[in-house]
């Protein structure tokens, strides 16, 4: 189990190398690698998930898509243009091989397919909104003590593990030390409690949802 773990480390750390490289350079595919971090550390280390999910990279290529908002057309048409440079590079290099070829042009199909209708579309000034943004939009919202708090990196780190689940967001307050579930159907307090619990903070206490 140790040597899969490790696995997983040495595989997440060397995509979020590449995912680094993909931002800086404009050939190389950023989001590809990232996703593969993520996946890593998620079940490898919960230090280096949450490390991971705080980082600009995440939030800037990948965080839209985990919570399944979508991505703009600009990240869409990046990835899209990648695909096809290379697996035009393979096309070519199998002249000789006419089924490899249409394997090829069926995958490429695919992946511009899936990312132009099977992934959300979002506007661009959309990627930094939540619905916590505009709580009228959900059912309920739940109000959260927390301590344990020192600065805005964990107000920020609580934030991102209160919306993980991909079905809540969250709104944190490093001042009152108070942090804002909002969502359609809420969990239980015992799951809340547990998730600032895992992202290494304290439950002071948990007020019941109030429907919005």
């Amino acid at each position: 189990m140790k040597i899969k773990k490790a696995l997983y480390v040495v595989l997440g750390c060397i995509g979020v190398g590449l995912g680094a490289l993909g931002a800086a350079l404009p050939l190389l595919p950023a989001f590809p690698f990232l996703l593969l971090a993520a996946f890593c550390f998620a079940k490898s280390s919960q230090r280096l998930n949450d490390w991971f999910i705080n980082t600009k990279l995440y939030k800037n290529n990948l965080e839209t898509y985990v919570r399944g908002q979508g991505m703009t057309w600009k990240t869409k048409i990046r990835i899209m243009i990648m695909v096809t440079f290379l697996m035009s590079i393979g096309f070519i290099m199998m002249s000789r091989v006419p089924v490899g070829r249409i394997i090829l042009s069926g995958v490429w199909l695919f992946h511009i397919l899936y990312f132009t209708f099977g992934v959300k579309t979002i506007k661009a000034q959309a990627t930094a909104n939540t619905l916590a943004d505009n709580p009228d939009s959900c059912a309920y919202c739940c109000k959260i003590k927390v301590s344990g708090m020192k600065c805005e990196n964990c107000a920020e780190k609580l934030r991102c593990a209160l919306c993980q689940e991909g079905k809540y967001e969250a709104q944190v307050d490093l001042k009152t030390g108070t942090a804002t579930v909002y969502g359609d159907i809420l969990p239980e307090k015992a799951f809340i409690a547990d998730i600032v619990r895992r992202a290494g903070f304290k439950t002071d206490e948990i007020c019941e949802p109030v429907k919005l």
